[in-house]
């Protein structure tokens, strides 16, 4: 019989954007235990959704991520945890883990959605311990896993508006209409 490999309970410990990706955002896990972090490479679209799980706010209409889990406590199904388990040519993988008619089930899933829909459902956030090792940053010597004072990151709508200022600081009014348009979709 095959051991089962250890799996690690995470939270959310930022979430922003990445200026080298494009637009990108990172979202950044950090074990609960532990000095591991995992940075991943998320969508916009998929920030947001995770920014507004995660400050409880209530959309005037149900996102993708609200209609999934609607759906799921529609059917009796229960969410047990999401996992981070797979990782190939840069890409994560997961599962949303749950139960249904006594019976434990997993969907397979963008770590992004999973994440939006833990947030939506407080359940934890698990990484198995090999993919923590392959792509976890440890902290570095002289950083502490539990400051003294916690850093609060900045929240989506702070980042947006700081990134719209430098945009029209520098004129890039083609930049400030994205971020402008994204901003008024986060505050939706």
């Amino acid at each position: 019989m095959a051991m089962q490999e250890e799996l690690i309970p995470v939270e959310i410990v930022g979430l922003s954007t990445s200026p080298r990706s494009g637009g990108a955002f990172v979202l950044m896990l950090g074990e609960i235990s532990g000095t591991r972090k995992l940075p991943v490479v998320v969508g916009e679209n998929e920030a947001t959704a995770i920014a507004v799980g995660v400050e409880k706010k209530t959309p005037p209409r149900p996102m993708s991520h609200d209609l999934l889990c609607n759906l799921m406590r529609h059917v009796g199904a229960e969410v047990s945890d999401i996992l981070i388990d797979g990782l190939a040519d840069g890409t994560f993988f997961a599962k949303i883990r749950f139960f249904l008619n006594g019976e434990h089930l997993a969907l397979d899933s963008r770590p992004s959605d999973a994440v939006a829909i833990a947030v939506r459902l407080d359940v934890d956030i698990l990484v198995s311990e090999s993919i923590l090792e392959e792509a976890g940053i440890p902290l570095g010597e002289g950083e502490s896993a539990a400051p003294v004072e916690p850093a609060v990151p900045a929240s989506p709508v702070e980042q947006l508006e700081a990134k719209l200022a430098r945009a029209i600081e520098e004129e890039d009014y083609e930049e400030a209409a994205r971020v402008r348009d994204a901003l008024a979709k986060l505050r939706e």
